[in-house]
């Protein structure tokens, strides 16, 4: 018997769901994996989970070697014999919350990769920088999961909610139940946006919470026993966003924000596609920055009940009818650091073009008040939404926070966070 095939066996062994006891311990990564109160089992629709997030949980440091546990919804509660060594990831949010904790080089594999944007890392001191594209994407472009590839890459951790597989992916619950017993037990929770009412829950059936981003810290910080960078980031994070969130001027000083698709416009798709600036929860972070800095939607009232991969289509004489303070472009630092994402890098920049030269769109105000501004990546963790969320303030609200200048120009003594207090955090200085 080879060595994986050893390995595997030995996952299949040790990991024991009887009420929640794991009754044997193994391997260097994970040695098991249970959610008190029920077994594996076929997923059900149910009714959309409580929107309250849970608590923050508070990252104790854990020096003596041995076996820990980690806890996050679904999977329930993980043991592990040390940190694992390998981890496969969703998108870009787990790969930034690993950035946070000094464990990105753990990543052997995404789901997709590409949509992991890097170009904010740049920008810390000291700080490396992960080449995605050396990174093997676990699911096609068709949406499909690789299983060969993923026992081949044999990871010690599913660093992902197991529901999507079934939810996106399309996997049976009984194949995903294989795979955690021949690979690799998962870590994750899906909490990007708010879940559709038929989400699945495996293994139990039973609806689950949503986490924020200090959360994900806490927790993650577990699993790889790195608590002291969890609570320094935690802290950092935490501290900065309340910081400036309370400086966001009274609604009626704000201007009104239309959020557009940065590469979807009447030459290449036919329309503009808008998007609601507002998370349906807070707690989600994919939206995280329009959220917390109170954006005003232009839109608002104007979205069909029945919207597609966008909220609402619109042409030149639409976006003219509503005639937003502001145009911001969902996704654009994707198109400015040259990652590829959406088969179109050119998408962006034409995009800008055709609202500044077309007749009608030449007369929108964001236009002529040159308020076109680049919008973040909803593949965001810690690190990433510090960045977002300081690019959005000074474009929305420059009075208060100074100019946005660009991706990289803001001066030191315009920055809203301490750059080398995250780089410190990241390579362990804490």
């Amino acid at each position: 018997m080879s060595r994986d095939q050893q390995k595997r066996s030995t996952r299949r062994e040790c990991v024991k769901y009887g009420g929640g006891l794991v009754t044997s311990l193994a391997l260097a990564g994970c040695i098991g994996g249970s959610r008190s109160g029920g077994a594996p089992g076929e997923a059900s629709p149910t009714p959309t989970p409580s929107p309250t997030a849970t608590e923050t949980p508070e990252p104790t440091q854990t020096d003596t070697p041995g076996p820990h546990s980690a806890t996050i919804e679904p999977a329930g509660e993980v043991t592990f014999e040390e940190p694992p060594e390998t981890v496969v990831c969703g998108w870009g949010f787990v790969g930034d919350v690993l950035m946070a904790l000094g464990r990105a080089d753990s990543i052997v594999g995404m789901a997709r990769p590409g949509f992991w944007y890097q170009g904010f890392y740049d920008l810390l001191p000291g700080v490396s920088m992960r080449k995605t594209g050396e990174i093997p994407a676990t699911v096609s472009k068709s949406y499909t999961v690789e299983e060969e590839l993923l026992y081949e890459l044999d990871p010690d951790l599913l660093a992902t909610d197991p529901n999507r597989f079934i939810a996106w992916y399309r996997l049976e619950p009984a194949t995903v139940e294989r795979i955690r017993e021949d690979i690799a037990p998962f870590f994750g929770n899906e909490s990007r946006s708010k879940r559709s009412p038929g989400w699945p829950n495996w293994p139990d059936g039973e609806p689950y919470s949503y986490y924020g981003i200090p959360e994900f810290l806490a927790r993650y910080g577990r699993v790889f026993r790195e608590e002291a960078r969890a609570e320094a980031m935690i802290d950092l994070y935490e501290t900065t966003i309340e910081d400036i969130t309370s400086r966001v001027p009274a609604k009626s000083e704000r201007p009104t924000v239309g959020l557009l698709s940065a590469f979807t416009n009447p030459e290449n798709r036919g329309f503009f596609g808008v998007n609601k600036p507002i998370p349906a929860l807070d707690v989600t972070h994919e939206l995280r920055q329009y959220g917390a800095l109170g954006v005003v939607d232009a839109f608002e009232g104007h979205y069909p009940d029945d919207s597609g991969h966008y909220d609402l289509k619109t042409d030149f004489e639409g976006l003219l009818d509503i005639d937003p303070d502001v145009l911001v472009f969902s996704e654009a630092v994707n198109a400015l650091g040259g990652q590829n994402v959406y088969g179109n890098a050119d998408a962006y920049q034409q995009t800008l073009d055709v609202l500044q030269t077309d007749e009608v769109g030449k007369r929108l105000t964001a236009v002529q008040n040159d308020r076109l501004y680049p919008g973040g990546t909803g593949s965001q963790g810690p690190i990433i939404n510090l960045f977002q969320t300081e690019m959005l303030a000074k474009q929305l609200y420059p009075d208060e926070f100074g100019p946005w200048r660009g991706l990289g120009e803001t001066p030191e003594s315009e920055q809203l966070f301490d750059r080398q207090r995250v780089a410190d955090i990241v390579t362990g200085d804490i």
